[in-house]
């Protein structure tokens, strides 16, 4: 009789695993698309995208500065800056329960001031799954000199 529990306990924990590893593959790949939906939504100023994505108590770091919810949304609204490209290399996703924290860096084009400027952040994004939605709590952004 205790085989057969063995057995069965092996079995519904493989597929436990495996449920659980295709979720962490399916939740890190939306993460990748949430991720590249923001830099294209740097291009187009597309503020429906930036409330989509953010937490209500979302705040970001930049370097030295710290910065709310509605203060980074104001910023990548203004029109002092055009962003002609943007996008997002060597992402990786680390998941754990409902938290997951992304490294990777944003490569930023446009023009300021009349001047043409490229940057390039070394990021750290953590989001949060809540109701089935994942929502961007915190970033912290390097910005290469």
């Amino acid at each position: 009789m205790i085989p057969a529990i063995a057995i069965l306990f092996s079995i519904n924990y493989s597929f436990g695993q495996n449920a659980n590893k295709a979720r962490k593959e399916n939740d890190s790949a939306l993460i990748i698309k949430l991720e590249n939906d923001w830099a294209k939504a740097l291009i187009a100023r597309d503020k429906i995208v930036f409330n989509k994505l953010l937490a209500d108590n979302f705040f970001y770091t930049e370097n030295e500065k710290m910065y709310s919810r509605a203060e980074v949304i104001q910023s990548v609204m203004t029109e002092s800056e055009t962003v002609k490209k943007a996008y997002n290399e060597d992402m990786q996703v680390h998941i754990k329960n409902n938290t997951a924290i992304v490294t990777g860096w944003l490569f930023v084009n446009g023009k300021s001031a009349g001047f043409d400027f490229k940057r390039k952040y070394r990021f750290t994004d953590i989001w949060f799954k809540k109701n089935g939605n994942w929502k961007l709590i915190a970033a912290q952004d390097y910005l290469l000199p």
